[in-house]
């Protein structure tokens, strides 16, 4: 399969794959792209030697990362090209174990069938089981919120694309996949529409979007707001940097604010366990006129950051508004934590995030794309408060309702919905991945059984005597 095509025209093939992957997320959005994405990988590096296919795939990883990822600059310097390389290793090595299936499998649908498994199971072990879990730029996360995403989530979108994508590379198939293709396009076309709200069974929620860090800045900003009585006020994440409640003349002016504005308050400060630097717990406290409701530690800390001793514990907190829970930032980027809240019984989510100003309005929108796809799967409401943006509000079909635009300050009211039960996802669905992993596991290892036996048959044949 496609052995008659040179170096030169594979290179071609990757690039111009890598090129069109940055334009399928934001801020350009031109989601349709990803089905071209694939179909030029796969062209470029089946039919060839398996260093040649692993290599391409590097490469592939490396500039269309580099490419959509590119405000990773703006946080890691030079070192950002490492980890375009690291992340870069795991297409190659989906880029070599596809060449090592397509030369042996004649089936085009087949291979169609394994590739996306193939794919699905490395990109969901890079994106949350590897140390360095990173979830952003899968091709699921594309297409945005679907009809689909509370039935399979995000990995179960990136195995439709995949699949579909190999296919129109299979002449074979076409007619076939031809059909699919306009079925996936269909989901990004037609998806789910706003959800009405319904006053009684509503809250009034105020989100505050600054990158102060100063308590009477957030105050004087939250007051601005008492012309639209809130139930609900959310501060972004590390709002107030310190244990706010070992300091009690601070800790009174929140429930002060609480008590004027007659709403609980969700800010973001941090729970000092120890005396070490690292000794404590990114926190999202909850309280009222009467002190503290509740609290939650966030579980995923941003890696290469002093982001606190991950937390353990997704239970939400009871209010008069509510259960509802307070994932914090980089918690939403992955589809386990929003899920075990929902299953602990979360009604809606009150979300405290932090993106600087410095990283640029790129991160920024990418980073919102993951809160909607959030939504989606758990179908809950959502309403963040970013520290530089987007601070928005989220429906359970994903949809935004209302959000302020990066790199700006201000403050936004709004209501979101209650919601009991859970999605499909939540109950079965999010099994799909892990399944795809089992089954990808499973693939490697009989491909490597085979690398070794092959290398144990020509090292015999080159000692046998002539």
């Amino acid at each position: 399969m496609n052995a008659d095509l040179r170096l030169t025209t594979r290179l071609a093939l990757v690039l111009l794959s890598a090129v069109l992957l940055p334009l399928c997320f934001p801020p350009f959005g031109w989601w349709p792209l990803v089905l071209l994405v694939f179909p030029c990988l796969f062209l470029a590096t089946t039919g060839t030697t398996a260093r040649c296919a692993y290599y391409l795939g590097l490469v592939h990883g490396i500039i269309g990362y580099g490419l959509t990822l590119r405000w990773f600059f703006n946080i890691f310097s030079e070192a950002a090209f490492l980890l375009f390389a690291i992340m870069g290793v795991f297409t190659g090595i989906f880029c070599l174990c596809a060449n090592f299936f397509a030369k042996r499998i004649k089936s085009p649908c087949l291979i169609a069938l394994l590739v996306a498994v193939l794919w699905t199971g490395i990109e969901f072990y890079r994106s949350e089981l590897f140390f360095l879990r990173f979830p952003w730029i899968t091709a699921g996360s594309s297409l945005g919120p679907t009809v689909l995403s509370p039935v399979l989530g995000v990995y179960g979108m990136s195995f439709l694309v995949v699949m579909v994508s190999v296919g129109l590379s299979c002449r074979k198939i076409i007619p076939w996949v031809v059909l699919l293709s306009l079925f996936v396009l269909g989901l990004g076309l037609f998806r789910p529409g706003r959800v009405e709200l319904d006053e009684k069974a509503s809250v009034a929620v105020t989100v505050v979007q600054s990158e102060d860090c100063v308590l009477q800045s957030y105050v004087a900003l939250t007051k601005t707001a008492r012309d639209e009585s809130s139930d609900l006020i959310i501060w972004p994440e590390c709002s107030l940097p310190y244990d706010v409640r070992k300091d009690s003349d601070d800790f009174s002016v929140l429930t002060n604010l609480c008590a004027k504005m007659s709403a609980v308050l969700v800010v973001g400060t941090r729970t000092d366990v120890g005396s070490g630097p690292t000794d404590w717990h990114n926190t999202a406290l909850i309280l009222d006129r009467h002190g503290v409701l509740g609290e939650y530690y966030k579980a995923r800390p941003v890696h290469f950051f002093n982001d606190g001793i991950p937390g353990h514990e997704f239970r939400p907190v009871q209010t008069d508004l509510g259960a509802f829970s307070t994932p914090i930032c980089f918690d939403c980027d992955y589809s386990e934590v929003t899920r075990e809240m929902v299953m602990l019984g979360a009604e809606f989510f009150a979300v405290p995030s932090f993106d600087a100003k410095s990283w640029g309005s790129a991160q920024h929108v990418q980073h919102a794309l993951l809160f909607r796809l959030r939504a989606a799967e758990t179908a809950r409401w959502i309403a963040c408060a970013a520290s530089s943006g987007v601070s928005q509000i989220i429906d359970p079909h994903g949809n935004v309702h209302a959000s302020l635009p990066p790199m700006e300050t201000g403050v936004l009211t709004y209501r979101v919905g209650r919601r009991q039960g859970g999605t499909f996802f939540i109950r079965a669905g999010w099994l799909f991945p892990w399944l795809s992993l089992g089954c990808s596991a499973v693939l490697i290892i009989y491909m490597s059984i085979t690398f070794t036996i092959r290398c144990i048959r020509n090292v015999l044949s080159m000692n046998e005597p002539r």
